[in-house]
């Protein structure tokens, strides 16, 4: 079970981590993301931002200790999108953000355990506060 369990994690990150790099890329390559973007308020270039975004995240989903972290950014983005569709009254386009958010989300809790911990430095750890 533990074995299977490995490998769907893996090959759900991997599938995760490429679609949200070519969803990224594609941000700077199809003039539709600078119109959408414009159309719904967002400043010049925030297409672009998003875009970086969603392509460094997608990388980051396929380090281990870092896919927790890049699971939060991915979900933020995801949110990000449900919302302004959902304001804009694209009803019919909200659907596919919500299940990326709901499936980077799995993938942070699926990894939590392997996440980069932040410690203090012994000094800090022995402060009395």
């Amino acid at each position: 079970m533990r074995i299977a369990r490995i490998i769907f994690t893996w090959t759900f990150q991997i599938l995760m981590g490429v679609m949200f790099v070519l969803v990224g890329v594609m941000k700077f390559q199809d003039p539709i993301w600078a119109r959408n973007f414009t159309r719904w308020g967002y400043p010049d270039g925030f297409y672009a931002v998003i875009g970086v975004l969603e392509a460094v995240g997608g990388a980051a989903l396929l380090v281990p200790r870092l896919a927790t972290y890049a699971a939060l950014l991915l979900t933020t983005v995801m949110a990000g999108a449900v919302i302004t569709h959902l304001v804009y009254g694209e009803l019919q386009r909200v659907l596919v953000p919500l299940v990326y958010l709901l499936l980077t989300g799995l993938i942070g809790w699926l990894r939590r355990s392997a996440a980069f911990r932040f410690r203090a430095a012994p000094a800090e750890r022995n402060a009395v506060v």
